[in-house]
């Protein structure tokens, strides 16, 4: 899994980081959403050398997320360093990322795991008689040891994805459909991309059968990967649109020539190149750049660029207690809060610190944020800390300010069915590449897609 070496080389024992190299290259929280925890454990698999991974989710992920493969396993003795932060047996400094071959290699994804939720990993390495069952602790430290029968690979059991966090998990539970159906597109990207490698996923709810999500055959052939996902019948009429030149084998497979697909890729300069075709259904702009056209959803990209403006610049008034409200933090989070006040009072939260005061008690909050319907509090707070844990001094928000944030720039962006003149079209498209993250929408959905490119279908 992440920690360990794919089978095909000798296995190396998991070390920490050097200290200056993960500063270079770690960002320690990576598990921010469903997606990414699936996608860190599924790669996981890869690079540990399976040709069989399955998933088992149970209410949508919500209640459990199990990734179980045939991967070459743990050896006993990297046990303690597979979900300790910043170990890895794949690089030990920074210069060796120019030698790197796999997916995970920063150290992250197990601890992070850990820390959000209740992780257990089975697993039986080649060398091994029988197999492992550890139960670790939100630290990342083993807590139970016990022999369990199983063949050669790794099951990594995750429950309660983010209860540790109260907040974020009961916005992970409200919507929790949407997480999940984010999941699933980067789930199927997986299943294209990893050819030789059979992948099944089921989702159970409730009490109720196991659906299947997605299911393939471990096919050395992309175009079938492609056939399992979306059909054989579509994939005979779809030539499946890249940002980077494929490969050789991809353009021989299909009958191209890498000059037939886009070069290079698409970044957000292009948005000041780009000429204004017209207005589509009073809800969709189509703008087209040198051969390729594209439709823009003018609400969507005016909800993030707007999104994006609150989230930067916006500083949320906070009104004063009647007293000073003691908030119980361990020392580190204490030392945390009180290195990153600039940040908590651009959230609308102050405080006032005795430093005479002994460690645990030195910091009292005397404001809260408050904005019309929307009230604020110490799990807030707790979930600030957390974040600033991993990235220190790193302006950011607790998730409900993004939510609050992100219905203000819903009810001010231009509506569907609005007409728009070509200037204010774009204006629109000029902000998108003004914004830090364009392409998709506060709440998810896509700003824009790709139609077609005009070179190709003049050939056809």
């Amino acid at each position: 899994m992440e920690a360990t070496a794919p089978c095909a080389q000798p296995a190396k024992a998991i070390k920490p980081i050097d200290h200056k190299s993960v500063h270079q290259i770690c960002s320690g929280q990576v598990v921010l959403n469903l997606g990414t925890a699936v996608k860190e454990l599924v790669e996981n698999s890869v690079d540990a050398g399976a040709t069989n991974i399955d998933l088992k989710f149970k209410d949508y992920g919500t209640d459990l997320i199990e990734v179980s493969d045939n991967g070459c396993g743990v050896e006993e003795e990297n046990f303690e360093g597979l979900t300790l932060k910043y170990y890895t047996s794949k690089i030990q400094d920074f210069s060796d990322l120019m030698h790197v071959g796999t997916f995970g290699f920063r150290g992250e994804a197990l601890s992070s795991l850990c820390a959000l939720s209740d992780v257990t990993i089975f697993t039986c390495h080649k060398s091994a008689k029988v197999g492992t069952r550890l139960v670790f602790d939100h630290n990342g430290k083993i807590t139970q040891k016990t022999p369990y029968p199983r063949q050669q690979g790794t099951t990594v059991s995750v429950q309660q994805l983010f209860y540790t966090l109260p907040v974020r998990y009961k916005e992970f539970q409200r919507n929790i459909k949407k997480e999940y159906a984010k999941m699933v597109q980067i789930l199927q990207a997986y299943c294209i991309i990893s050819t030789g490698v059979r992948i099944n996923c089921t989702n159970q709810v409730g009490q109720g059968k196991k659906h299947s999500v997605v299911c393939t055959t471990g096919s050395c052939s992309l175009k079938e990967n492609i056939g399992a996902i979306f059909g054989q019948k579509q994939l005979q009429s779809l030539i499946p649109f890249v940002q980077l030149p494929p490969s050789e084998a991809v353009c021989e497979e299909y009958g191209l020539h890498s000059t037939d697909m886009p070069q290079n890729l698409y970044t957000k300069e292009m948005f000041a190149k780009m000429e204004i075709i017209g207005q589509f259904n009073l809800g969709f702009i189509v703008a087209k750049l040198n051969s390729d056209l594209f439709i823009i959803d003018q609400h969507a990209t005016d909800e993030k660029y707007n999104f994006e403006m609150l989230q930067q610049h916006n500083v949320l008034q906070g009104q004063k207690l009647i007293a000073p409200q003691n908030l119980n933090l361990t020392a580190v989070n204490e030392t945390i809060l009180i290195e990153n006040l600039e940040i908590f009072r651009k959230n609308g939260f102050d405080f006032v610190i005795e430093e005479d005061a002994p460690v645990t008690e030195r910091v009292k909050l005397i404001s809260l944020p408050t904005s019309k319907n929307w009230t604020f509090g110490p799990q807030d707070i707790e979930e600030l800390i957390f974040m600033l844990s991993d990235c220190p001094g790193v302006m950011c928000r607790p998730s409900r300010v993004r939510q609050m944030f992100a219905s203000r720039a819903c009810r001010k962006s231009v509506m569907i069915g609005t007409a728009l003149t070509v200037n204010e079209m774009k204006k629109l498209i000029t902000h998108m590449g003004e914004i830090e993250h364009p392409w998709n929408c506060p709440h998810g959905r896509p700003t824009m897609r790709h139609i077609a490119n005009l070179d190709m279908i003049s050939q056809k």
